[in-house]
Parts: structure tokens; C-alpha cells; sequence
């Protein structure tokens, strides 16, 4: 990750009363399945791992005026192929409106950078952002790079990001254009892996190719794909980790050479929240993606903000 952001709180999280909106039902759904999927074969408890909170899942029935609400306590995924397939699960449980080429997606960023094992000169540092990114990048996008709250007296500035030519194959529109089945789409992540790690082998291309393309918003069924195939990789494993934002998630990790990199997600519904790179020589690095909000324009200050190159 680059540029990064702190989450805006859900202040309305615990708000009384809330209504049973897509997006409150999501992790209920999740649940359902998780235990549908429990019933259908017996599992073991994950090793090393607490057993997860419970996930609450409602089941709903009209009788004689009144609603019957009933909780569920899945158990915990018995492996990290387990949870990648409950995350591609979730990934397209909740839907949002498609959006058009010409429009913005506006989503937070959050990175969290610490030394780790005395690695000099690394962090603690904070950064935080806020980014509109043109759909299919032939409108500048914009970035708001803001201090951190840890540190309010950084560094912030405002700039408009226009798409590099070497960038082909990167934007929302271009991912859209991605195959979803099984054969391509690892062919297409092996690839964008072996510019990050040329020569390895193609288990540790296609895991490094997934986790470049989700570091930004992706359509949801692509991200569903690329969690199936990601469940499939040999050396995978489960643990607990924090994302960016501090909270407490359960993360899909895979080491190499090159250090340890995660993939973190909600332990209760599987929602995806961001990763993890533990390298050596380079600290802990943690990342966090908010789900994008879709804006017609960009805000009416961007008209004052200098473009400062491509990005």
C-alpha cells in the first residue's frame, strides 16, 4: 500500500433500534451458511486459534403476530482454505450499484507502519488518505492525504492524480474486464504477481497477484474469485491479526523468502478488511480498503488543487 487513511468510525454501530438494512443482514446471512455448513460435515476446532465470537444470525418467522428471532454460534473455520471460502462468501452477499466509466469511487485508506525485531529507521508512523478514483482512469482522480490522528501535526496535502500510460490494466474498469473462472483468472494473477516476484514459482505468483489487486476496491464477484483461488495455494495458514485500524480480525497468511504477507477479515462475517506485510529489513506494515462509496464529480475544492504528474 502507498497512500493510507483511517477508517471513519461507525458511529451509528450500536445507534438503537437499527433497521434490517443489506448491510446489517449481511453477517446473518454469513452465518446461516457457516452453520449449514457445519451440520453438512463434522470439523475439527482450528488448532492455536480461540474460538471465534459468535456470529449472529437471524431467522425470522411469522407466528401468531409476532417474529421469532433465533441466534446462532457457528463454529470456527477449521482451516485458512476455510476462510477464504467464507470471504468469497461474503464478498458477494451484499451488492452495490455498478458503476459507470465515468464516474468515482470514493473510498478511506488506513496504514499502519512499526519497527519490528529492532529494524532501524521504521515507524511507528500512521498514514492516513482519502481517494477519488476515476472508474476507468481517463479523469484525473484526486488523493487527500491527511495527518494522522495519532500525529494531527503531520504532513497533509491534496493532489490530482492523473493515470500514468504504463498503468494500462489497472483501474476499476479494467478489473471489471477480468475473468472470474478459475483457469483464466489464475493465469491473470500469476502474471500481475510476476511483476512483483519474477522467477518464483506459480503458487507464490498468484498468491502475490492477489494481493496486489486488493489493496483497492475490486468488483465483488472478481474478489469472491480471487478468494476461492487463493484458498486453493498450498503453504496457507490461519491466525489472528489486527488490521490497520486496530481491530481484531482472523488472517490468511503466507510466507516465503520475502517475509509473511496476510490477508485479514471481520470474524463474524467474513468481510474482507485489509492486510498485512511482515518483511525483513522493512518492519510490520498494516493496510486497511473501506468499501467504496460511487460520486458522480469530485468535491467541489478539487478545482483548486494542483496536478502534481501521474500516478
Amino acid at each position: 500500500m502507498n497512500e493510507l487513511t483511517d477508517l471513519t468510525e461507525l458511529r451509528d454501530l450500536f445507534a438503537d433500534k437499527p433497521h434490517p438494512t443489506a448491510d446489517r443482514l449481511a453477517p446473518a446471512r454469513t452465518a446461516l451458511l457457516a452453520e449449514a455448513r457445519a451440520k453438512r460435515r463434522p470439523r475439527a476446532r482450528a488448532a492455536g486459534l480461540r474460538r471465534l465470537m459468535p456470529a449472529g444470525g437471524l431467522v425470522a418467522a411469522m407466528a401468531a403476530g409476532t417474529i421469532a428471532v433465533q441466534t446462532l454460534t457457528p463454529s470456527a473455520p477449521a482451516s485458512a482454505a476455510e476462510v477464504l471460502r467464507l470471504a468469497a462468501e461474503a464478498a458477494t452477499a451484499v451488492s452495490w450499484p455498478e458503476p459507470r466509466d465515468d464516474q468515482y469511487l470514493h473510498y478511506e485508506l488506513i496504514a499502519y507502519t512499526r519497527s519490528e525485531d529492532g529494524v532501524p529507521n521504521v515507524g511507528p508512523r500512521h498514514i492516513t488518505g482519502e481517494v477519488w478514483a476515476s472508474v476507468d482512469g481517463s479523469r484525473p482522480g484526486l488523493l487527500w492525504h491527511k495527518p494522522a490522528r495519532s500525529s494531527p501535526r503531520g504532513d497533509e496535502y491534496k493532489e490530482l492524480l492523473t493515470r500514468c500510460p504504463f498503468q494500462h490494466g489497472r483501474t476499476y474498469a479494467d478489473l471489471r474486464g477480468w475473468p472470474t473462472d478459475q483457469e483464466r483468472l489464475r493465469h491473470k494473477l500469476a502474471e500481475r504477481g510476476d511483476e512483483m516476484v519474477l522467477g518464483k514459482d506459480a503458487a507464490t505468483r498468484t498468491w502475490y497477484g492477489a494481493v496486489s489487486i486488493l489493496g483497492s476496491p475490486v468488483p465483488p464477484k472478481l474478489q469472491a474469485a480471487v478468494f476461492e483461488i487463493t484458498a486453493t495455494l498450498p503453504g496457507i495458514e490461519m491466525e489472528e491479526l489486527k488490521d490497520a485500524t486496530g481491530k481484531s480480525g482472523i488472517a490468511v497468511t503466507r510466507a516465503d523468502d520475502r517475509g509473511r504477507e496476510s490477508l485479514i477479515f471481520d470474524k463474524t462475517s467474513y468481510a474482507f478488511l485489509g492486510g498485512q506485510e511482515l518483511a525483513p529489513g522493512r518492519g510490520r506494515e498494516l493496510w486497511s480498503v473501506t468499501r467504496p462509496r460511487i460520486t458522480d464529480v469530485l468535491p467541489a475544492w478539487s478545482a483548486s488543487v494542483r496536478r502534481r504528474g501521474c500516478a
